[in-house]
């Protein structure tokens, strides 16, 4: 089996299916969050804005040192101090009479003024400016412009007071540090040319580089001196090394750093050496001549050896001096550069004092132009107006919107939890991981209007309830172009494409309980099958609650308990389209949809004590293969497979099997189960046909559903008018409504009145009118969903009852008698068949038309030759055998003798009565699951 992953198309699945979940929680919360914040609404208030641009001028502390406080920060923690508020609230009459001490401190009584005044102010400041906002908040919008103005007067004359005091101080200060500076500069200036006097330091300087460069010519004479002696020490090593081995060669004892005398003795040597290789070449070394020239050989290295050693010890004294010159002219130059550094000090005293007493005499120059200008460094830039709207306007839309988003995430965490908790089957894949076996048919969820309106089409006369709930659930024959019919199709394709693996003649259509649709599958599948010109024969095997009768308006009797019984030949049980055309639907209606001539029926028949004894027996066999050899399809409506042991009976028996699930009508534990059951009977599963599929439940389904809707049938274009009328119709009241709304807010504002007496009527009046239109958005997106249909038709979800008080009778046959419960119509469900029929009727209405023939045309009709011409000539049975023909002659017998039923016979009995009469009980689908509407038991 195919594996599949969750995706996003998976999770939108879910959200679709659990729409109504997400809708709820969202709309409820939103519509709460909007009703709370109308009804919380808090009291209006206002705001004056006073806008005054700060100047600063620098102070005596920045003239030495740099502040980490900001100055604008400083003046915002100003403009709301008590000086400045004191003098607001004196200036509008908010103190009381002697709340101000005659010291001007304010007494106990009059702080909470001030601190209210303080709570109501807020100082800002403009981005990358100099500009100090005022803002000042109140109920009263006349309050707050008339306070916001007088805390920005109060502060400019706060400020020029104190910018005019801080001058005068500043000017003070300046001049007294000003005559401090002067006495020190005098002071430092005697005590710097005092010291250059005393040690004579006019070319300082001068001193330093000479004894600089003594220094570093006696560092350099050491290191030569230094080098000298290691070459030295080389040579005189070598020349040891001769001395104990004279017999070598090759040996240099040159050097350039020896004296002369070294240098005469070496080439003394040099000569010998090179006599000696001489005589070597002619004679041997015990040559006299050669022994002596050794012996002067080795005197003249030893003399040298000593002279390098004398020249070593001189270079060695001569370093010792060098060394010791050295330690002098470091002292020296210690002493000078300690006479240098308070030099520099001196010099360094009198540089500042210098620049502090120029420092000084300038600000004193500034500070009295200052003082004689008398700057200002408050200015208002913006004088504080009449707010007309309140800051504090309630936020419905905000939190209407945020409650909508959270009702929104908890509405699909709700989803996903149900989604969870879940048991059904409601994917494709789902069904295929489960059972293990492959999705052969969609049958989808059929929509009552859409099917109402074809019939409506077809028949524009109103027809009876019965007659419709006939044609719905023969959708394949009566609407052939719906997306149901189509569906139908596409499973016999399937079918018809499975039958290369394997010849299937005998189909049983089974579902795990019951209502879920396996009777409106069988015989929409058996129409399809006949359709495409198959012979096909369709057999009412659901012996305990049987409706294929009722479903094609035919008699139950005889049916496959005769036959089983023995009671009747297969054959004359089979009914026809002349049976068809006999009981509640008319020629027109057979003829319709061509193909209905090759379906053939037999009906259960009455309902027998052991329906499971029957279908197991060898009755039921013979008869299968001879229906096999005269049919090409055998379509078996078989009973619920866990409700009774008949549908395993019979799967064991048939070709294939065809398993019905409507989309959530059990658990996937209750599938598995009825899976397992035919496996145990080793049948064959063809595969699951799955019912009642909507959009939302598989993401399958959707391209599926768009592509049956736009593929020619006009389902297109009938939605499109349908979508676009109610869109018109909405759209026209939506913009009449925001007109009338523009229209009320327009003439609220043009009318004139104080912003702090405004009342809760406008508020009233909006809320009930946004409330009314949520709710009919609301309203209107629920419908377009689908999740609420004011106008849906009940066509589909009315069931057909048949009449419960039904006589028992008995038929004789020549094997045995048993009882059987034999069809009994209502006067209420009467109806009649065409006037050129023989059917006998006691009632005198038995010769009125059909409302369904009157509502047709001659020439709509589809031959133009008289019924009976049809039933003889078009209708007659595909197999023409000598005995189908003598089992016709003997129906027709029948059916002039005895009293014909004037209606259908009904889609459903009393399952209370035929579990009391034939004594078994069946599963009910669990509580609380919607039974799909054209599910047929």
């Amino acid at each position: 089996m195919a594996q599949y992953d969750i995706n996003l198309r998976e999770y939108w699945r879910i959200l679709k299916k659990r729409k109504l979940v997400v809708s709820v929680f969202a709309i409820g919360l939103g519509l709460f969050s909007f009703s709370l914040t109308i009804l919380k609404a808090p009291n209006p208030l206002y705001t004056s804005v006073c806008s005054i641009k700060f100047e600063k001028e620098a102070t005596v502390e920045e003239l030495f040192a740099s502040t980490l406080t900001n100055p604008i920060e400083t003046q915002m923690t100003v403009i709301k101090s008590y000086p400045i508020l004191q003098r607001v609230a004196e200036g509008l009459g908010l103190l009381p009479h002697g709340a101000v001490g005659e010291d001007g401190q304010l007494k106990e009584e009059a702080i909470p003024i001030i601190e209210g005044l303080q709570s109501q102010v807020e100082v800002s400041r403009e981005e990358y400016t100099n500009i100090l906002n005022i803002e000042v908040t109140d109920e009263s919008a006349v309050s707050a412009r008339d306070l916001a103005t007088a805390i920005g007067l109060a502060y400019k004359d706060f400020h020029a007071e104190e910018q005019m005091q801080r001058t005068s101080d500043a000017l003070k200060y300046i001049r007294k540090q000003l005559n401090a500076v002067r006495e020190d500069l005098r002071l430092s200036e005697e005590a710097f040319n005092r010291f250059t006097h005393e040690n004579q330091l006019i070319s300082l300087d001068m001193q330093s580089e000479v004894l600089l460069k003594t220094a570093q010519d006696i560092q350099n004479n050491i290191r030569e001196l230094e080098e000298d002696r290691r070459e030295l020490e080389g040579v005189r090593e070598r020349l040891g090394k001769f001395i104990e081995d004279p017999s070598g060669s090759g040996h240099d004892f040159y050097s350039t750093k020896a004296s002369q005398q070294y240098q005469g003795v070496n080439d003394t040597l040099v000569g010998l050496l090179l006599q000696k290789e001489s005589l070597l070449e002619d004679f041997t070394p015990q040559y006299p001549e050669i022994v002596g020239i050794g012996r002067k050989i080795v005197e003249n290295a030893r003399k040298m050896s000593l002279l390098l050693q004398l020249e070593i010890n001189e270079l060695e004294r001569k370093k010792i001096d060098f060394s010791n010159g050295l330690e002098d002219i470091e002292k020296k130059t210690s002493v000078l550069m300690d006479k240098k550094l308070e030099y520099d000090r001196l010099k360094r005293r009198v540089d500042s004092f210098n620049s502090r007493t120029a420092f000084l005499e300038a600000k004193e120059q500034e500070a009295s132009i200052r003082k004689a200008e008398k700057p200002e460094e408050v200015t208002i830039v913006r004088q504080a107006l009449l707010p007309t709207q309140p800051i504090n306007p309630p936020k419905t839309v905000a939190t209407g919107v945020m409650g909508i988003v959270i009702g929104l995430i908890v509405g699909i965490i709700v989803g996903f939890i149900v989604e969870t908790f879940d048991t059904s089957l409601g994917a494709i894949e789902d069904v295929e991981e489960t059972l293990g076996t492959q999705v052969l048919g969609i049958i989808p969820q059929a929509d009552s209007k859409d099917v109402r309106e074809s019939l409506e089409e077809r028949y524009p006369e109103r027809i009876e309830e019965t007659i419709e709930n006939q044609l719905v659930y023969l959708v394949s024959h009566f609407v052939p172009k719906s997306m149901m019919a189509e569906s139908f199709r596409a499973l016999r394709t399937n079918i018809q494409f499975k039958e290369t693996e394997k010849k299937i003649k005998s189909i049983a259509v089974a579902s795990t309980s019951p209502e879920e649709g396996k009777t409106l599958v069988t015989a929409n599948l058996a129409i399809t099958m006949a359709q495409a010109g198959m012979k096909v024969l369709l057999v009412g095997s659901d012996l305990r609650k049987p409706v294929v009768d009722g479903l094609f308006g035919v008699e139950r009797s005889p049916g496959l308990t005769d036959v089983l019984m023995e009671n009747h030949p297969w054959r004359d049980t089979v009914k026809t389209v002349t049976d068809i055309i006999m009981g509640h639907m008319g020629a027109d209606e057979v003829m319709m949809t061509p193909g209905l001539d090759n379906l053939h029926i037999i009906t259960s028949g009455p309902i027998p004590p052991n329906p499971a004894e029957l279908i197991d027996s060898e009755h039921f066999t013979d008869f299968l293969e001879e229906a096999k050899e005269d049919y090409d399809r055998i379509i078996f409506d078989s009973p619920p497979i866990l409700s009774t042991a008949d549908a395993a009976i019979l799967a064991a028996k048939v070709d294939g099997v065809l398993l019905v699930y409507r989309v959530g009508a059990v658990s996937r534990g209750l599938l598995r189960r009825s899976k397992a059951q035919l496996d145990r009977v080793h049948c064959d599963l063809m595969g699951v046909v799955l019912n009642g599929m909507k959009a939302d439940v598989s993401p399958d389904f959707q391209d599926y559903k768009y592509y049956s809707y736009n593929y020619a049938y006009g389902e297109k274009e009938k939605t499109k008018k349908r979508l676009g009328r109610v869109g018109n119709a909405f759209r026209n009241w939506a913009k009449d409504g925001l007109e009338r709304a523009a229209q009320m807010v327009a003439s609220r504002d043009k009318t004139e009145r104080p912003p702090e007496k405004q009342t809760r009527m406008s508020n009233r009046g909006y809320l009930v009118f946004v409330l009314l239109l949520v709710v009919v958005l609301t309203v209107g997106i629920l419908w377009q969903s689908g999740i609420i249909e004011p106008f849906k038709s009940s066509v589909l979800e009315t069931p057909v009852v048949r009449n419960q008080t039904e006589p028992t009778s008995k038929r004789e046959s020549g094997k045995g008698a048993i009882e059987s419960k034999p069809d009994v119509i209502t006067p209420e469900m009467k109806t009649v068949v065409r006037d050129d029929v023989p059917v006998r009727d006691d009632s005198p209405q038995a010769q009125i038309k059909s409302p369904i023939m009157k509502s047709r045309s001659l020439k709509d009709q589809v031959t133009g030759v008289e019924t009976h011409v049809i039933r003889e000539n078009t209708l007659r049975p595909p197999i023409p055998t000598e005995q189908e023909e003598a089992s016709s002659r003997a129906k027709a017998d029948v059916h002039a003798e005895q009293p014909k039923f004037e209606s259908i016979t009904p889609l459903t009995e009393s399952i209370m009565d035929e579990n009391q009469a034939v004594g078994h009980e069946t599963s009910m689908p669990p509580e609380g699951i919607p039974s799909f509407p054209y599910s047929i038991l």
